[in-house]
Formats: structure tokens, sequence, C-alpha cells
């Protein structure tokens, strides 16, 4: 095949899509209670009780000393006041749609408080949605997690969940109930927590107190305010979730502001540092993960990082809001997998009855948590994610000179063919888009950037979805998984980028399942298969198996899902099927001691060939046989030493197979089979002309489709970051022993 490298047309950059992820984190506690809004007294510019179905717009920064800038979230106590009907109240930042989440679950005349850890508008507003009957409401904020790092407190520390008082028991306290008007000074040092602690994430329950109350506290030895942490109904078991602010030595003051002497228990699941350094920063998230019935006495597994842009691991701890109605009274539990049942219950609730509790909970093995249901019947439960505690990470160096990515998008209204997309990032971390109309003419691709100033690593996927659209996948330089997509079918431009999450360990690689689903594939940290299809109400990244797995997985689309073969830390090639309805075969591991990413061909009857690079530079195969068995040795293609990984394809015109290598030399050399099916391949030679452009990248090989039908084009960037795109005519129009390829070179300008 002779090929021919032409010029690509540059476009000025579009404008940045990308938002990149908040810094900061660290948790401020406030001396004394901001109320935002009191729907009784008119604060917040508002009077009366809100009506069914009805948002209200709440000013909250910058008011009553709450900083007016540098806020990620803040942590509210939302109090309902007899409400007319059931119902629930969801606050949510100002200005954008609502989320389908809850703050507030109640029953018909219920007064009832809940924390939550909300976004402030980019208003610096809140709103406040009440979803049946009339309500009256009041916001108050405890503290705030800031936008930076503030550099005079903490994040968050996660720690097993304990209980830390129980006067029920006499569990860190005597055995007594709290007076009315009286006080219980105790310290919440239990499970390790430090005497320098600034707070502590807690649920308080109130256990079946005679008389509707609250519960106020104050840091013990401070000239803070008391605030209100719980308010209670008679006759039931309360719980809230709670930030509880510490005072000297970890000591807080508790008063029961009822008229009758009421039990208090705290359990605590993490706490906050005053150190600058120490800790988990704060990541604001509104998002349901699950909702639905959970069978008596039961649990369930709910997926929560990997889900809604979070990533799959650094994750210190999710704040969580769950919700929980059923026919009789009953409580709840959450935890890690893959730790111990905790003896503490997160809700409390009657009845028929409704019932919402925050909680920090740290994900455990796949990123999941367990729920218990700890009820007689099945029950409706609910979890919200109002954000979540980023661990730190090690950033994600950007890839010199990374390979280019090739996709045609489908045909629509009535084309023959659709455009040719190509991706790559450079080499200061751009993603740049090639976008070519004209089929027949490879001078005239249009070359932009569509990542603005966000930096990302490693060779994209591109993928050609149905309906004409294709989407770029890549990965961030914090480890997560970006998407974008066209923004209609056959156009130069592109939507706003998606964080997907995830933080693996090398760029994804992306398939069009059978059913429609595009998935993404990455290897993780842990060496595992990670897959995210992008289907279903909440998308997550799932563990799919595999060891010791490396670099960006290879994707073969055969009869019943997609075959996949990854490098291993030891130099093998893994392969395993992912099957279409979710399912993973058992992996097996191909031998091998090579580097770089392998290539793979499908044929006929999908039988498979894969190729890789050998620790000696050698380029090897295997083919399997009719059984799908690949055999046990590798097969060198020659005496070719690449410097690169393979790319290879089958010629649409002549059947046989051809291979690409970028060389010693800097130049990319071809081996074509010389006859169809008969593994037998010519010698390696030069896919161009001597004075080609050098290439620091490995080539691509794609089979496009234009006015000439189709052809074989490759693709790879130069040292000084040119793209290059090759095109060739069908090996058939050559003899069978031709090993002379002639190419006339001219570099597409570098993005600028």
């Amino acid at each position: 095949m002779a090929f021919t490298a032409v010029a690509a047309t540059l476009v000025v950059p579009q404008v940045a899509h990308a938002d990149s992820a908040g810094k900061g984190g660290d948790y401020v506690p406030l001396s004394s209670a901001r109320v935002v809004l009191d729907t009784r007294t008119g604060t917040g510019g508002v009077t009366g009780a809100r009506g069914a179905n009805s948002t209200t717009s709440v000013p909250a920064l910058g008011v009553s000393g709450i900083p007016s800038a540098g806020v990620s979230g803040l942590v509210i106590r939302v109090l309902v006041v007899t409400p007319s009907a059931a119902g629930y109240v969801t606050v949510f930042p100002d200005g954008i749609t609502r989320p389908n989440l809850s703050t507030v679950d109640f029953n018909a005349s219920q007064t009832i408080s809940n924390f939550a850890v909300v976004q402030p508008g980019a208003n610096g507003k809140l709103a406040v949605y009440n979803q049946a009957g009339t309500t009256q409401v009041r916001i108050e904020v405890q503290g705030y997690f800031t936008s930076a790092p503030s550099g005079t407190s903490g994040g968050e520390v996660p720690m097993t969940q304990v209980r830390a008082i129980d006067t029920l028991n006499g569990v860190g306290t005597t055995k007594a109930k709290i007076n009315s008007g009286a006080t219980l000074t105790v310290g919440l040092l239990a499970g390790g927590v430090p005497a320098t602690a600034s707070a502590v994430s807690a649920s308080v329950t109130v256990p079946t107190p005679t008389a509707a109350g609250s519960v106020t506290m104050v840091p013990t030895g401070t000239s803070s305010s008391a605030v209100t942490l719980i308010d209670y109904e008679d006759g039931i078991n309360n719980t809230s979730g709670a930030t509880i602010p510490l005072g000297v030595n970890g000591a807080v003051t508790f008063t029961n502001r009822g008229p009758a002497p009421v039990d208090l228990i705290v359990d605590t699941m993490a706490y906050f540092s005053k150190s600058p350094t120490d800790g988990a920063g704060f990541r604001p998230l509104g998002a349901r993960v699950f909702g639905g019935s959970v069978p008596a006495n039961s649990t369930i597994d709910v997926v929560v990082s990997g889900t809604n842009g979070m990533p799959t691991r650094g994750v210190a701890g999710a704040a969580l809001s769950f919700g929980y109605t059923g026919p009789n009274a009953g409580t709840l539990r959450a935890w890690p997998v893959g730790a111990a049942e905790p003896g503490i219950a997160l809700t409390q609730h009657a009845a028929d009855g409704r019932h919402r509790s925050s909680a920090v909970v740290r994900p455990g093995t796949d990123g999941k948590i367990r729920i218990r249901n700890n009820s007689t019947y099945a029950s409706q439960v609910y979890v919200d994610v109002e954000g979540w505690y980023a661990d730190p990470l090690p950033a994600v160096p950007v890839v010199q000179n990374s390979p280019v990515s090739i996709a045609q998008a489908a045909a629509t209204g009535g084309q023959g063919a659709g455009t040719i997309e190509y991706a790559y990032v450079d080499n200061i971390g751009r993603v740049v888009i090639g976008h070519q109309t004209q089929l027949d003419n490879f001078c005239c691709v249009q070359f932009s950037v569509i990542s603005g100033n966000e930096a990302f690593s490693g060779q994209p996927a591109l993928t050609a979805q149905p309906g004409g659209l294709v989407q770029v996948a890549a990965q961030y330089t914090d480890g997560d998984v970006w998407t974008s997509t066209q923004t209609a079918p056959g156009a130069g431009t592109w939507k706003s980028f998606t964080d997907i999450g995830g933080s693996m360990a090398a760029p994804p690689a992306t398939a069009q399942l059978s059913t429609g689903v595009t998935t993404e594939f990455a290897t993780g940290a842990d060496g595992r298969l990670w897959t995210y299809a992008q289907t279903g109400a909440v998308p997550f990244w799932r563990g799919v198996g595999g060891t010791n797995l490396i670099g960006t997985p290879v994707l073969a689309t055969v009869r019943d899902g997609v075959q996949v073969f990854a490098r291993t830390t030891a130099g093998s090639v893994a392969t395993a099927t992912y099957h279409s309805d979710g399912s993973v075969s058992a992996w097996s591991d191909l031998g091998g001691d090579g580097t770089g990413v392998p290539a793979v061909i499908v044929y006929p009857g999908y039988r498979l060939r894969v190729l890789a690079r050998a620790a000696d530079g050698s380029i090897v195969t295997k083919l399997q046989d009719a059984a799908g068995t690949f055999p046990a040795a590798w097969e060198p293609l020659g005496s070719f030493t690449a410097a690169g990984s393979p790319s290879a394809l089958v010629d649409p015109v002549s059947g046989r197979t051809m291979v690409v290598a970028r060389g010693q030399d800097g130049i990319v050399y071809l081996s074509v089979e010389d006859g169809q099916g008969t593994g037998q391949f010519q010698d390696w030679t030069p896919a161009q002309d001597a004075g080609a452009p050098a290439t620091a990248t490995d080539p691509t090989l794609a089979v496009v489709s234009n006015g000439s039908g189709q052809t074989v084009i490759f693709a790879y960037r130069t040292v000084n970051g040119t793209m290059v795109i090759a095109t060739g005519r069908p090996i058939g129009a050559l003899a069978a022993n031709s090993r002379h390829f002639t190419s006339s070179a001219e570099s597409a300008p570098a993005v600028r």
C-alpha cells in the first residue's frame, strides 16, 4: 500500500467547556447559628407558611457574618413546623433545576429537623422546595466548607462508627435522663477523636420522649452561643444527623429544652481536623443513588463511589441522607461493604411514618455501602449524596506523545458516510479534535481544542454512537474520566465535558455494545478492570475482575459482547469477555513479556488475532483456532524491532491483514499478510518514503468510507507535535510479493 500524508487546516480553539474540580473543602464551624430563613418571623425576607409545590429563594452567603464568597458547602439545620400534610422539603442551590432529593421528610403536624450539607447557588442563595401541604420552615447555618484551602482549618477524617454517649445505658456518661432545663457536659472523644478536633459528624437520637421539645448544645469552654441540635416529637424514637463543634478537650454541653426528662444518644462517624494539612476536603454534590424497597430484616448494597462524577478511590467519606418509610416502626443501618456491621441506627421512624437523617459513611469494597432494614416489613429506602470528602490522590502526569484516535460517525440524513473525527491529547494536556467533512480530501481536516485550560493525559477514546454523534472520552489529570459528544450529528462543535469519575490508573477505552449502550473500560489502581455503562438511573463504575492489569485496555467486538485485552504488571496479556448483559467471563493469561498496548483483529467467525510488542522490541502475534483457543506460544512477525505498540486491521478490499508500527528510526513500518488468512507476513518495509516526517507517537490504522469506497489511513504526530494523516490505495492493487510502498508526506499544521 502506498500512503500519502496530507495537510490539515487549523481553526481557532473553542472556548473552555470543562470546569476543574474544586479544591480546599476545609470545615469552618460558626460560633453561633446564623438564621437565614424563618417564615414565622420573616427572616430571609419571606413571611408565612410555604405552600404545596412551592420554591422559595433565600439569600445565604454574605448574611449574618457568613462569607460572601469562597464557600463550597453550607452545614445547615432545616426545621419544619406543624406541616398540614405529610411530605418533604428539599434545599438546593438556587438557580439550578431542582434535583430529585429530600432534605427533611415529615408527617402531618410534626415539628422535626435534620442537618444537611448544601452548596449555595452561584448567586449566593439557597432554594427551598415544599412538596405537599403548607409548612413553616426555618434554616440555620451552623458552619461551612471553604472552596479553597483556608490555611487555618482542616478537613474530614473518617472513623468507624462508635457510640460516644448513651444516657439510656450509661455509655460515656451516667445512666440517667437529662431533666427539663438541665445540662449534660461530656467529652466526644470516643473511637479515636483527638482532643484537637474542631467538630464531629454524628447521629443524634432522643429515644421515646414523653413530650415534644429540643436539645441544644454549646462547645464547652468557648464563647460560642448555644445552637439547636435536634427537635424531637413525643412517643417516638427521634434521630437526626448533626455536625457538632467541640470545645476544650472535645467537651460539649447539651441542654434539654423540653418539658420532660429525656435520654440522649450520640454516635460519631467522622471528625474534622483543625490542622490545614490534615483531613479530606469537601466536594459538593446533590444526587440520588438509590430509591427502592428493601425487604424486612435484610440488606442491600448501594454503589456510592464511582457515581455522579465521584471517583472510585480517594473517597474518605460520603455525606449521605437516608430516607425511610414503612408500615411499622423500624430503623436503618449503613456501613462500608467489607466492614463489620455496627450496632448503630441512622434513622428511626414510627409506624406508617417517614423519617430522614443524614450521616457520613465511608464507601467500602467496590465503592459500596451496605444498608440493613431493621423492620418486620419491607420498607421504602432513599439514599441521597449531598457531597463527599476527597482524600489527596497523586496527579496523573500529562503523557508525552500519546497516539491519535480515529472514528467515523454513522451516516445520517441520506449521507453515504458520516464525518471522520480525530482526537488526541497534546503534550500540554489539551484535547484536540480533528473534524473532516470532505471525506475525499484529507488536507481539509479542521482541528480545534475543546478542553480550554483543563489538563488531560494519554490517548482519548472516540466512539461512533447511534444517531450520528461521536463521543470522546479522556482521562483528566486527577484520574477521572471525562466525556463529551458533538452538539449535533456532523457538527464541528462539542458539548461541555461531563466528569464521570473513576480515578483510573490509565486512559479509558470505549465500546458500543450490541444493546446500543456506550460503555467505558479502564484499569484501576487496584489492577482490576472497571466499566461504566452509560445507561440506567444512576450509571456507575463497576469492578469486573482481573488482577495486576495496567495500561489502557484494548476492545474487540465479538458475537456476545466485547473481548477485552490488557497488559499485566508482568508484561503478559490477559483477556476476558465482557458480555452485553454485564456479566464477565473468567480471565485467562496469554503470556508474554512485553510493554505497550496490544492490537486486536476480528476475523469472520469472530476469530481473534492479538498482536503485541515483546520486551526485545519484536512484534509478536497469536491467533485463535476454530474453537476459540489461543496457542501457548507467541509467533514473531519477522525480525523488525519496533519502538512502540502495533496497530493492525484487515484491508477491506484484499482481506489481508496489515500491521504498522513505529521503527527505531522514527519511520512508520508496515507488514502485510501474503495472502488471505495465510498467517504468513511479508517483511517489514517503510510505509512512507524517506524524508517523511518522523513520528513521535505510535501510528493508528483505520478504515474510513468516502466517495472512493473504503480507504485505509493511518495517523500520527511528529516530534514537533504536528499531526500527519497518511492515506493509501488498497493493498489488493499491489503485487502479492510487493514490499515497497511509496508516499509523499505533507504535515498538517500543529494546533496553536
